[in-house]
C-alpha cells in the first residue's frame, strides 16, 4: 500500500470523530496558553504557535462549511495539522521549556494522541520522526543548546511509550479490519450464494405464468383449462421452489449465525455422504445452458463420509464451478470431478480445462478481495471457499497450467481420524439429551456419558403422551425405552417427535422378555443394549447423523373448530398461513399490528394467537404484556401465544417467555411445522 492510500485509509477511520478533534484542538491550543502563562507559568511559551495551531484545527471543526476546493487537499491537511500540532509542538514547547516535568508529561499525551488518530504505524513512525526532528533543529537554532534539562532515560520512557503505543493499536487496527473484512465476506457469500436460487425462481415463475390461463370466462372456447400433466408440473414447480427457499434460508441462517465469531461455527456439522452432497450440488446448480451439465464429469470409486455442512460444502462446489465456466467457450473445454481416498483423508478434484492461471496470481487466489482475469468480480467466493473447508478440518490448494487447465484439491480428514473425534468430543458439550424410561443401568450408563461428554441430560418417566408434548423442542436427541411403553403410545410419540429434527434412539434390551411390535420406519433407531460402549456408539453416530423431519400427514379438525387469531403486518404471510389452517379445519381472523389484535380481543375469544414479535403501531411484545397483564382481556390471559419471528437466539427467547409468549415458530415455517405446534398448544 503507498503512503497516499495509507492516508487516505487514516483519513476515513477517523473522519467521524474529526468535529470532536477540531473542537478540542481549536479551543484547546490558545486556552492552554492562558492556563500555562497565568495559572501555571512556564519559562517559556508562544501564543503565535498556539493560534497557529489553532487554525489548523479549525477546519476539522467546520467541514461541512469549508469550500469545495479544501476537500481535494482534506487529507494532505489531516496528516499535516497532527503532526504539526502534535508531534512537533509539543516537542519544541518541550525544549523550549528545558525538559520540564509538565512538557515531557504533555509530550507523551501528544505522542498517544497522535497514535490513537494516525492509526497507521508507518505513517506515525515517518511524520513523527519527521516532526521531531524538525523540532530539534528549530530549537537548536532558537537556543544553541538543546541539552539544557535533558537526561538520556528520558529516550527509554519516550520510546517505551512509542512503540508500546503504536503495537498496541496496530493490533487493534488488525483486530477492527479482520471483522470488517470477515463480515464483508460473509455478506458477499450470501449475495453469491442467493444469486444461482433466485434465478432459478425466477425462471419457475416465468413457466407458471406460462402454464396457468390468464383468466376464466364463460365461453368454453375461450377457456383453456388446465391438464392433469400440467398440474403435475405446477405442483412440482411449486415443491422445487419450496425446497430452492428452504436451502437459500438454512444458507443465510449458517452464514449469518457465524459473522459474531468470526468463524464458521460447527453447530450445524453432521456425518454425511461426499457422494449425495456432489450429485446434489451438480444437479441444483444454475447452469446458464441446459449443454452445460453435460460438460460436467464426476468419478468417484468409494463414497466416504465427511463431518461437516452440506449446504456449505454445495456453495464450495458452486463457487467453483462458476469460475470454471467463466471460461467455457475455450476449445475442448470440460471439468471433471474425481473423488478418491488416500491414507486418511478424502481427495476431491476438480479440474477445469479452461484457460488456466498465471502462475503469478496462484498464491494470490485464496486471499480476500483478490481478483484477476474478471471484472466486476468481488474476490470473496474463494476465500469464504477456504474458510469453510478449514472449518471442515480440510485444506484446499489450487494448481494450474496456463491455458490448459486448473485443478483445486480439496482435502477431507475421515470421520475416523482424530481431529474429527475431537470436534465431535468438543460439540458435545452443547448438546441436550432426553431419556424416557428409569432403567437403572441405562441411567448409570447415560449419566457417565454425560460427565465424560459434558452435555446435558435429563431423565423422565414414560407416563403419557404428554411426557414428550412439551419437551421436545429442547433437546437435540430423545432415548426411548420401548420395554417401557406399549405400542400404541410408541407410535404417537415418535410420530410427534418425527415432525422435527431430533435424533430419535429406540433402546431395547436383549434379554427382556416383553415383546413391542415395531414398523419399518422404527428399525433405523432401534439399539439392542447390553454395554455402555454399544450405547455410546450409538449415540455419537446418530447425533451427528442428518436427519430429514419426516411429513407426518395432519388430522384435520372438523368438531369444535378452534379460531386462531394470526396478527403479523405481512400480508403474504397472513394470507400463507390462514389458508393452511383453513385448510386444515381452524377458524382464522387476521390482524395486522398489536393495537388491532387487542381490539378484535374485547369483542369476541379466540384459542390460540400467533404473534409477530415486531410490527409498527403496537408490537408484538407490547400487545402480549397487555393481553397477560390487562384485566380487559381476562378471558385471554391463559390462551397459548406463539411467537412467529423471522430469527430468535436463545436470549431473546428467554426475554419473550418472561412476559408471556408460549412458544415459538421461525417463519416461514413448512405446513407440517406450523399445524404441529398449533395442534400441540390446541391439544
Amino acid at each position: 500500500m503507498s503512503i497516499k492510500q495509507r492516508i487516505t485509509s487514516a483519513y476515513r477511520y477517523i473522519e467521524p470523530n474529526l468535529f470532536f478533534i477540531g473542537l478540542f484542538g481549536s479551543i484547546g491550543f490558545p486556552a492552554y496558553y492562558l492556563i500555562w502563562t497565568y495559572l501555571f507559568p512556564q519559562p517559556y511559551e508562544n501564543l503565535p504557535l498556539r493560534l497557529v495551531c489553532a487554525f489548523l484545527f479549525l477546519p476539522f471543526a467546520i467541514k461541512s462549511q469549508m469550500p469545495s476546493l479544501f476537500s481535494r487537499y482534506k487529507e494532505k491537511h489531516f496528516v499535516f495539522t497532527i503532526c504539526f500540532c502534535l508531534p512537533f509542538f509539543f516537542c519544541y514547547m518541550m525544549i523550549r521549556n528545558e525538559w520540564s516535568v509538565e512538557w515531557i508529561m504533555s509530550f507523551m499525551a501528544a505522542i498517544f494522541l497522535s497514535i490513537i488518530i494516525i492509526y497507521d504505524w508507518l505513517l506515525i513512525l515517518i511524520f513523527t520522526t519527521i516532526a521531531a526532528s524538525s523540532a530539534a533543529l528549530l530549537g537548536y537554532m532558537a537556543m544553541g543548546n538543546i541539552g539544557i534539562g535533558f537526561h538520556s532515560s528520558y529516550l527509554i520512557v519516550f520510546s517505551f511509550s512509542y512503540f508500546t503505543g503504536i503495537c498496541f493499536n496496530y493490533r487493534n487496527r488488525i483486530e477492527i479490519e479482520s471483522k470488517q473484512l470477515f463480515s464483508r465476506s460473509f455478506s458477499g457469500g450470501i449475495a453469491h450464494e442467493m444469486r444461482n436460487p433466485l434465478s432459478a425462481l425466477y425462471a419457475s415463475q416465468e413457466v407458471l405464468l406460462e402454464l396457468l390461463p390468464e383468466n376464466l370466462t364463460a365461453d368454453p372456447q375461450q377457456n383453456r383449462l388446465i391438464s392433469n400433466a400440467e398440474i403435475h408440473k405446477l405442483r412440482t414447480i411449486i415443491k422445487d421452489n419450496i425446497s430452492i427457499i428452504n436451502n437459500g434460508h438454512n444458507t443465510i441462517n449458517l452464514l449469518l449465525s457465524s459473522i459474531d465469531s468470526q468463524k464458521i461455527s460447527p453447530q450445524s456439522f453432521n456425518n454425511l455422504s461426499i457422494n449425495d452432497v456432489i450429485h446434489n450440488a451438480l444437479n441444483v446448480y444454475g447452469y446458464q445452458q441446459k449443454s452445460d451439465r453435460a460438460l460436467v464429469f464426476f468419478q468417484i470409486n468409494k463414497d466416504n463420509t465427511f463431518f461437516g455442512n452440506d449446504i456449505l460444502l454445495r456453495y464450495v462446489f458452486f463457487n467453483l464451478l462458476k469460475n470454471s465456466f467463466f471460461y467455457k467457450e475455450k476449445a475442448n473445454f470440460k471439468i471433471i470431478i474425481s473423488v478418491y481416498s488416500k491414507k486418511n483423508e478424502t481427495v476431491i478434484s476438480i479440474k477445469d480445462y479452461g484457460k488456466g492461471i498465471p502462475s503469478s496470481s496462484i498464491k494470490n487466489i485464496f486471499t480476500e478481495y483478490y481478483t484477476s482475469g474478471k471484472e466486476n468480480n468481488t474476490g470473496l467466493g474463494l476465500s469464504f471457499c477456504k474458510k469453510v473447508i478449514n472449518a471442515f478440518s480440510g485444506t484446499i490448494e489450487c494448481y494450474s497450467t496456463e491455458n490448459i487447465s486448473t485443478t483445486f484439491i480439496i482435502r477431507l480428514p475421515m470421520i475416523t481420524s482424530p481431529i474429527i473425534d475431537k470436534m465431535q468430543y468438543d460439540l458435545m458439550s452443547t448438546k441436550k439429551i432426553l431419556l424416557l424410561g428409569d432403567n437403572s443401568k441405562i441411567l448409570t450408563d447415560m449419566n457417565h456419558l454425560a460427565f465424560f461428554y459434558n452435555f446435558t441430560f435429563n431423565n423422565q418417566k414414560i407416563t403419557s403422551y404428554n411426557t414428550i408434548n412439551n419437551e421436545k423442542n429442547s433437546y437435540d436427541c430423545i432415548i426411548i425405552d420401548i420395554n417401557e411403553i406399549d405400542s400404541e403410545l410408541l407410535v404417537k410419540i415418535y410420530n410427534h417427535i418425527a415432525t422435527t429434527t431430533i435424533k430419535i434412539i429406540l433402546i431395547q434390551h436383549q434379554h427382556n422378555a416383553k415383546k413391542i411390535t415395531l414398523s419399518k420406519t422404527h428399525k433405523p433407531y432401534l439399539l439392542n443394549y447390553n454395554h455402555i460402549d454399544t450405547l455410546q456408539k450409538k449415540l455419537i453416530t446418530h447425533i451427528f447423523t442428518q436427519r430429514i423431519p419426516t411429513n407426518i400427514s395432519q388430522k384435520t379438525v372438523h368438531s369444535n373448530r378452534a379460531k386462531i387469531m394470526i396478527v403479523d403486518d405481512n400480508m403474504s404471510l397472513r394470507l400463507y398461513s390462514g389458508i393452511l389452517l383453513k385448510n386444515s379445519g381452524y377458524d382464522v381472523v387476521e390482524a395486522d399490528n398489536g393495537q388491532t389484535a387487542l381490539d378484535y380481543l374485547q369483542e369476541t375469544t379466540v384459542d390460540l394467537i400467533l404473534m409477530d414479535s415486531q410490527m409498527p403501531i403496537m408490537s408484538g411484545i407490547d400487545a402480549t404484556k397487555e393481553i397477560r397483564t390487562n384485566n380487559k382481556y381476562k378471558a385471554h390471559q391463559h390462551i397459548p401465544i406463539i411467537c412467529y419471528s423471522g430469527s430468535l437466539d436463545n436470549t431473546h427467547k428467554k426475554e419473550l417467555m418472561s412476559i408471556g409468549i408460549n412458544d415459538f415458530l421461525l417463519k416461514p415455517s413448512s405446513k407440517s411445522t406450523l399445524l404441529d405446534i398449533v395442534n400441540k398448544w390446541l391439544e
